[in-house]
């Protein structure tokens, strides 16, 4: 049996607020609490929930860039967190992110081609044997498959609309040949009209190069549309996970109900008060029933 692309085991991350009193350890606040999943190759699991629940301290232990208080990360079955810098480094052309914003997480002095080209060159060219010319023509490759031409490579990032300024970050993203791919909230910056783009062709990358992603969002739509799993993050813990199709039909954790429930209907004047209501509801029923792995 071909062990899981991804594993996370009890993934704890604790941080220390500020001293409040003299005398006394300084209060701690769990980010996360014993977050435990795995990740198939070639698959795709969303990780939902409100602002505050974790996501984005999950998606930086995944990418290893913060260290977890306990727990691992093991991607093709190396702990990521026990290696040491430059087994790091040389290990992340298995792992990239791509980032919720297009605008800002492209440097706009740089041309796409040194964006594009820039994880080849800080890994010193991926075997460290790629001249500047094949490097170019990895970045004209990887452009290519995500539907950008190769004239593009010398334009800036101010040039470029937002959802192909999202293009060249997943093209970025690409071009080491990864494994998994962690996408923290892609499409949210995004209008609704481009949205559709860049998640039909994270779907059609998968298919052509059996990309794995983990996708960060608060959107249930875009999760249901591109994930074959889905885990309901709340307070650092999963309280719930399993295929999208059961589980938004048949959600049986309580905070997954008031997601669900919370979700804007096409209904003019009853989405507000449906909303505020759910807001204390939500805290209450979900603090009344236990975790649901």
């Amino acid at each position: 049996m071909t062990a899981p692309l991804l594993q996370v085991r009890d993934l704890t991350r604790e941080y220390q607020m500020p001293r409040e009193k003299l005398f006394g350890p300084p209060p701690t606040v769990k980010a996360l609490n014993g977050v435990s999943f795995t990740i198939e190759a070639g698959r795709s699991l969303g990780i939902v929930g409100e602002s505050g629940s974790g996501k984005s301290t999950l998606a930086r232990l995944v990418m290893a860039l913060d260290k977890p208080t306990a727990g691992s990360v093991n991607l093709l079955g190396r702990d990521l967190h026990a290696l040491d810098a430059q087994a790091l480094r040389a290990a992340r052309r298995d792992f990239q992110m791509v980032f919720q914003d297009p605008y800002g997480s492209l440097d706009p002095r740089m041309t796409v081609e040194r964006i594009v080209s820039e994880p080849l060159a800080a890994q010193g060219g991926t075997d460290g044997k790629l001249s500047r010319a094949d490097q170019r023509k990895r970045a004209t490759e990887v452009l290519a498959s995500v539907g950008l031409r190769a004239s593009d490579l010398d334009k800036y990032p101010h040039e470029f609309s937002g959802g192909q300024r999202q293009r060249i970050a997943i093209a970025r993203a690409l071009i080491t040949r990864p494994r998994l791919i962690v996408a923290d909230e892609p499409v949210s910056a995004l209008d609704v009209s481009v949205q559709a783009q860049v998640l039909n062709l994270m779907q059609d990358l998968q298919a052509e190069f059996g990309v794995t992603y983990m996708l960060i969002s608060h959107d249930l739509a875009v999760v249901h549309h591109l994930c074959h799993e889905v885990a309901v993050l709340w307070q650092g813990r999963i309280v719930e996970q399993g295929p999208p199709e059961r589980l938004f039909s048949a959600a049986e954790h309580p905070y997954t109900r008031a997601l669900l429930d919370a979700v804007p209907q096409a209904q003019p004047g009853r989405n507000r008060r449906r909303q505020s209501a759910l807001s204390n509801e939500q805290i209450l029923l979900a603090q009344s029933e236990p975790s649901r792995g």
